[in-house]
């Protein structure tokens, strides 16, 4: 039983590259592994910034979208986009594009989220919070408690 491994469990990586080297399927897959690579040499900088490829299966490339205006202007331009990565990847591997709306964690541009403007405190709300946190006798737990009734003030 030496050398083999209880089914669905992980493999060693170094075994899986020698064991797939001459596999047209590890060179393809290789291969797309460009488009994210070069996303933003494909698309450019602007759309780059607020897409993100997310996964190819089956010659169809779902890409994220940072927002609703940026998916509708993208989907006029889904053949367009196709063309490029096509040209970038060297083959039409690229049939069709997905877009799906979601969360962009790319380091060139990454959506960041609009921050609420903390209002300041009041000298009557600031006085009210202390009275509130002056019977926790835990100081730590005391100054989390502020520090939490005066986040919830400056939000609301």
């Amino acid at each position: 039983m030496a050398g083999k491994r209880p089914k669905g469990s992980p493999e060693r990586i170094g075994r899986l590259i020698v064991s797939n080297a001459g596999s047209a399927a590890l060179g393809a897959r290789l291969k797309e592994l460009v488009i994210w690579q070069s996303w933003e040499q494909a698309v450019g900088k602007v759309i780059a910034a607020r897409t993100q490829p997310l996964r190819l299966v089956g010659g169809v490339l779902t890409v994220v979208v940072s927002s609703g205006p940026w998916m509708q202007q993208l989907s006029f331009m889904k053949v367009e986009l196709r063309d490029r990565v096509n040209a970038l990847i060297g083959e039409d591997r690229i049939k069709e594009i997905v877009l799906r709306s979601g969360r962009i964690n790319n380091e060139h541009g990454a959506v960041e989220e609009q921050r609420i403007p903390l209002k300041p405190l009041s000298p009557q709300q600031q006085e009210w919070i202390r009275q509130q946190v002056s019977s926790v006798e835990d100081t730590e737990l005391q100054q989390s408690m502020q520090a939490l009734m005066e986040s919830h003030y400056r939000r609301s």
